[in-house]
C-alpha cells in the first residue's frame, strides 16, 4: 500500500532531522535520559534503603513524579525536531524546495506535525513501558511487592497531557516558522511549553497530609495540567491550520 503524502513529507522531514548532529544527539539523549532518571530516582531507594517507613514514604513521592518526568522528557524531542523541520530547513536552503512542490498546504502542515508527533509518542510510550518492567524487576529483586509505576495518575498525564503538550509545541513552531529566522529562537519559543508539565511535580510534595502524599491532590493537579493542556493544544492548532502558509515561510529571509 502506498504511503499518503503527509506521511512521506514526514519520513523525510526525520530523515534529514536526523542528520543534524544536535538534533539526533537531542533525540537519542532525550529518550534515553527521561526512562533514566525515572528509573534511578525510584530503584536508588529500594536498592539502598533507610528503613521501611521512609522507603515507603520516598515512593509514595517519586513514582507519582515519574509520569511528569517521562512527559516532559518526551516534548524536548518534538521541540527539536519541529524546529528543524520548519525554520532549520530555511537556514539550509532546503525548505524552499519542498514548499515548491504540488502538495497541499494541509497535506505539507501534517506531513511536517507527524514528524515531530510519531518519534515524540513513541519515545513517550516506549519509556513509559521500560520504567515499567525496569522497576518492577528491582523490586522483585529486593523483595518488594510490585507496583505501577508510573501510578495511576501518573499514566492518565502521560496518556493525556502528553500527547497534547507535544501536539501544542509543534503548533507553535508552525505558529512562529513565519517570523523567526533562526532554530533556537523557535526551540527556546516552543520549548516554554513544558513548564506547563511541571506542575505536577510538586503536586506530591506540596499535597501531603501528615507525611503522607496525598492522592486526590495528585491526581486534582494532573486533571488540570490536562485540561491546561489540552485547552492550549486546541487553540495553538486551529491557529496553526489556520495561518499556516507556504508563501509566508519561503519569503522570509
Amino acid at each position: 500500500m502506498a504511503r499518503s503524502k503527509p506521511m512521506l513529507v514526514a519520513m523525510a522531514d526525520l530523515r534529514m532531522a536526523m542528520q543534524v548532529r544536535y538534533v539526533k544527539l537531542g533525540i537519542v539523549g532525550m529518550g534515553a535520559l527521561g526512562p533514566l532518571m525515572a528509573i534511578i530516582m525510584i530503584s536508588v531507594f529500594v536498592i539502598f534503603p533507610t528503613t521501611e517507613e521512609e522507603t515507603s514514604l520516598i515512593l509514595g513521592i517519586m513514582i507519582p513524579m515519574a509520569g511528569t518526568l517521562l512527559a516532559v522528557f518526551s516534548v524536548i524531542p518534538a521541540t527539536l525536531i519541529a524546529a528543524n523541520s520548519l525554520v532549520g530547513e530555511r537556514e539550509q536552503d532546503t525548505l524552499e524546495p519542498l514548499l515548491c512542490t504540488p502538495l497541499t498546504d494541509r497535506e505539507l502542515l501534517w506531513g511536517k506535525t507527524l514528524s515531530s508527533l510519531i518519534p515524540s509518542l513513541t519515545i513517550l510510550l516506549a519509556g513509559t513501558a521500560v520504567v515499567m518492567i525496569v522497576t518492577n524487576v528491582i523490586f522483585v529483586l529486593y523483595g518488594r511487592p510490585m507496583m505501577l509505576v508510573p501510578d495511576l495518575a501518573g499514566l492518565f498525564l502521560i496518556l493525556t497531557a502528553g500527547p497534547a503538550i507535544i501536539l501544542t509545541a509543534v503548533s507553535i513552531n508552525i505558529l512562529i516558522s513565519g517570523k523567526v529566522k533562526r532554530v533556537y529562537e523557535a526551540y527556546q519559543t516552543s520549548g516554554a511549553i513544558i513548564l506547563v508539565l511541571m506542575i505536577p511535580m510538586f503536586a506530591p510534595i506540596i499535597g501531603m497530609e501528615s507525611g503522607i502524599p496525598n492522592t486526590s491532590m495528585v491526581w486534582t493537579v494532573n486533571i488540570v495540567t490536562t485540561l491546561i493542556a489540552a485547552t492550549l493544544m486546541i487553540v495553538t492548532w486551529s491557529l496553526a491550520v489556520k495561518r499556516f502558509n507556504r508563501d509566508r515561510m519561503i519569503s522570509l529571509r
